[in-house]
C-alpha cells in the first residue's frame, strides 16, 4: 500500500474517511465565521421558539455550503446528487413524507386514545394562540426536520454508504441518532430505542428514493403532529402554544410518558409499519438513479494519462 492509497480510492475518489473529515472541518470553520453574526441577530428576536428555529436554520444553511465546497472543489459532482434538487417528484415525495408522518402518530395517539390511554383536549380557541402557535411551530419544525436530514441522511451518511456499504452506514447513522438525543428531557432507554428506530425508517426513505425529501417530510410532520397537533412532548420537549393538549393516562411502556409517544410501544408498531410501506412502495426516479449514476463515474483524483509517444521515420521520438 503506498501514500496514495491511504487517501485515494480505486475509483480515484477522496477515501470516505477523509471527505467526512473534511465535511467537519469545513462546517466547523464556517459556523466559525458566522457565529458573531449570529449572536448579534439573536439580540432581535425575542420568542426562544424563534431564537432555536434561527440557529438550526443557520446550521443547516452551513452544513449545506459545506457540502457545496466539497463538491465543487473534492468530489467534482454536481449539488443535485445530494437528494435536494427541487422537481415535482421532490415535491411529491415531500408529500407523502408528511402524509405518512402525520398518519404515523394520528395512528398512535388515537390508538391511546381509544384504549383509554390519552385524554384530549383543547388548547386554546383564540385566533391570536392559534395562528400564533402554528406559525411557530412551523418555522420550528420545518427547520428541525431539514437541518436534521441534511445532518443524519446527507453527506456523511451517503458518503458512509460509497466507502462500507448500505447496512453499516444505516446501523451507524441511526445509532448516532438515537445518541444525539440522549441528552433530552426525560429520556428513557425505550425511547432511546424507537428513536433508533425511526433513523431506521428514515435511512430507509432515503435509499428507497435517494432524495432526501420523504425523510424530510416525516420528520417535520412527526415532530409536528405529536408536538403542535396532539400537544405531546417531543422526545421530551415540550411545545409552545399547542392546538390541543393530551395527558398520558396509560402505562409507560405503551404511552411513552414524559418522553412522549416516542417512548412508548404504540410508537414502535407504527414505525414498523411506516418501514414496510417506505421499502415496499417506494423507488428512485430515473433523475436520481441518473445523477447518482453519473455522481458515481467521476474520478476527481485520476492521475493525468502520460501523452503516446510516436517514432519518426528517422528514428526521432515525438510527444503528441
Amino acid at each position: 500500500m503506498n501514500l496514495r492509497t491511504i487517501f485515494i480510492n480505486p475509483r480515484h475518489q477522496l477515501r470516505a474517511v477523509w471527505r467526512m473529515s473534511l465535511y467537519f472541518l469545513s462546517y466547523a470553520l464556517l459556523l466559525a465565521a458566522m457565529t458573531p453574526l449570529v449572536f448579534l441577530a439573536l439580540r432581535f428576536i425575542p420568542e426562544k421558539s424563534y431564537k432555536e428555529a434561527f440557529t438550526v436554520a443557520v446550521s443547516t444553511l452551513v452544513s449545506l455550503a459545506a457540502v457545496a465546497v466539497l463538491f465543487r472543489f473534492i468530489d467534482k459532482r454536481s449539488f443535485s446528487s445530494l437528494g435536494l434538487t427541487l422537481r415535482s417528484r421532490s415535491f411529491i415525495d415531500l408529500g407523502w413524507g408528511l402524509l405518512i408522518g402525520f398518519l404515523m402518530l394520528t395512528t398512535a395517539v388515537g390508538a391511546m386514545w381509544a384504549m383509554g390511554f390519552e385524554d384530549i383536549q383543547i388548547g386554546g380557541s383564540e385566533t391570536e394562540y392559534v395562528l400564533g402557535g402554528l406559525l411557530m411551530n412551523v418555522v420550528l419544525f420545518v427547520g428541525v426536520g431539514i437541518h436534521e436530514e441534511v445532518l443524519f441522511r446527507g453527506y456523511l451518511f451517503q458518503s458512509l454508504i460509497e466507502g462500507v456499504g448500505k447496512l453499516p452506514a444505516v446501523v451507524l447513522f441511526s445509532g448516532l441518532f438515537g445518541v444525539a438525543h440522549m441528552g433530552n428531557p426525560n429520556v428513557t432507554p425505550f425511547g432511546i430505542v424507537n428513536i433508533i428506530l425511526a433513523g431506521v425508517l428514515l435511512s430507509l426513505a432515503y435509499l428507497q428514493t435517494r432524495s432526501l425529501w420523504l425523510a424530510i417530510g416525516i420528520h417535520i410532520a412527526w415532530n409536528f403532529t405529536q408536538g403542535y397537533i396532539w400537544g405531546l412532548p417531543v422526545s421530551g420537549t415540550t411545545v409552545t402554544q399547542p392546538l390541543s393538549i393530551s395527558q398520558e393516562t396509560g402505562p409507560d411502556w405503551i404511552t411513552g410518558g414524559t418522553f412522549g409517544p416516542e417512548g412508548g410501544a404504540m410508537c414502535t408498531v407504527v414505525c414498523l409499519a411506516a418501514c414496510w410501506i417506505v421499502w415496499r412502495f417506494f423507488c428512485p426516479s430515473e433523475t436520481m438513479n441518473r445523477m447518482l449514476e453519473e455522481a458515481l463515474k467521476s474520478e476527481p483524483f485520476k492521475p493525468a494519462e502520460a501523452a503516446p509517444v510516436l517514432e519518426s521515420p528517422q528514428g526521432d521520438q515525438t510527444t503528441l
